[in-house]
């Protein structure tokens, strides 16, 4: 399914979030839309997916003039776009976030559901017990049961605004594995971020924008020089980082234990002293119980 842009511009009051941007994504591709933060492109996406209309622009679908009208309008072409929060419904099952604009009406056939959820696991190697709470997945499993409710509401192009923000490692090769898949089945799969390395990774071609603009396009690999001057518009260097000695501590806990409904803790010990940054890996459920892992970098200006 070959998609194009043209044109399209919106703005908010004074701001020109994307200023006459033209784009065209060919079928069974992995499309980066590359750009720093406030660069427009996930308004540009979210008008391409329905929730904005544009001020003036065209959006060409197979040779086709599309205005989609909403996010549902934009499945119906065969548009639909994961968010960098999952849009699903927390007290709810999975089949039944699942089931949720589905296209029977009032006649819901929740056996077929079930069916198609597993169908579906099994094809991408998901694992989603179809009766769990959507509140105790993970958000890369949310964002999987996301994935699975829009390719079964008919996507044919796939839209993942800053997908990888707030998953583990794992769920993130998972992810990338799945976005292969589909656009080896002759899906276009647009790719939103502003972290060069992913897009790297995993995109054929790239689009980069800076301030409501296109300012270019990239067949990958490129120079990673070359895309990050696209994006700031100036060669950006980076410079090393500089070691400081610790502070006196700040904060001291030992063998702290925590037993809740929704959160396990058992035996963490921490101490943070002035002058550093702790971090936490890997992530855990906070609902199962788990051991807090701590890790200490290197003290850094």
């Amino acid at each position: 399914m070959s998609l194009e842009l043209r044109d399209i511009q919106k703005r908010f009051g004074p701001v020109r979030a994307n200023d006459g941007v033209s784009l065209t994504i060919e079928g069974g591709t992995l499309h980066g839309l590359l750009g720093e933060n406030g660069a427009g492109k996930s308004t540009l996406m979210k008008i391409l997916s329905g929730f904005y209309a544009p001020d003036a622009g065209e959006i060409i679908l197979d040779g086709e003039r599309i205005q989609p009208s909403s996010p549902r309008d934009a499945i119906a072409h065969g548009i639909g776009m994961l968010h960098q929060d999952p849009l699903v419904f927390l007290p709810l099952s999975v089949v039944d976030n699942l089931l949720l604009a589905s296209p029977g009406g009032l006649w819901i056939d929740r056996g077929f559901a079930h069916k198609e959820l597993a169908r579906m696991c099994e094809r991408f190697g998901f694992d989603l017990d179809p009766g769990s709470l959507v509140r105790t997945l993970t958000v890369g499993e949310r964002q999987q049961l996301e994935i699975v409710r829009l390719l079964w509401l008919g996507a044919r192009v796939l839209v993942l605004d800053e997908p990888t923000t707030g998953i583990s490692a794992p769920q993130r090769v998972k992810l990338f594995e799945t976005l292969r898949a589909l656009a080896a089945e002759g899906m276009s799969v647009i790719f939103v971020s502003h972290k060069l390395e992913e897009v790297e990774e995993l995109c054929e071609r790239v689009t980069v924008m800076r301030s409501g603009r296109v300012v270019g396009h990239l067949e990958m690999p490129s120079p990673a020089e070359q895309l990050v001057e696209m994006m700031f518009g100036e060669p950006v260097e980076i410079e090393g980082r500089s070691s400081i000695d610790l502070g006196a501590p700040l904060l001291s806990i030992q063998h702290l234990t925590i037993h809740e409904r929704l959160l396990s803790i058992q035996d963490l010990s921490l101490e943070v002293h002035a002058g550093e940054v702790i971090g936490k890996f890997p992530p855990v459920r906070s609902y199962l119980p788990a051991r807090s892992i701590v890790q200490r970098s290197s003290p850094t200006r």
